[in-house]
């Protein structure tokens, strides 16, 4: 086996690792506080996958460039998408008045 294939194998298994672990936890009775504490997994997840996979360390620098400008977007694009929900106001229905009898 050469080192090539030996640090993908072991990529691959802490990925299976990780995800295990991620959907493990998902059924964990969590506090509502401490529920982000499930993105850890899935973020070293992305950055194996970007520098194991992609190779981004040692690829060239307009792969990079690229990398980071999709974390840009991505970035913008989550963000504009949580305001939605942020500024949203809630307003009280009144109940309806019971039907008249004719």
């Amino acid at each position: 086996m050469t080192r090539q294939h030996r640090g993908n194998l072991i990529c691959w298994l802490a990925l299976v690792a990780l995800g295990l672990l991620e959907f493990g936890m998902s059924f964990a009775p969590l506090p509502h506080g401490l529920r982000p504490l499930l993105l850890v997994p899935a973020i070293v997840m992305a950055v194996l996958v970007a520098l194991a996979y992609m190779r981004l360390l040692s690829g060239p620098e307009l792969g990079r460039g690229f990398a980071i400008a999709g974390l840009f977007w991505l970035a913008i694009l989550l963000g504009l998408s949580i305001m939605d929900p942020l500024t949203r106001a809630v307003y009280a229905v009144p109940p309806m008045p019971p039907p008249a009898s004719k």
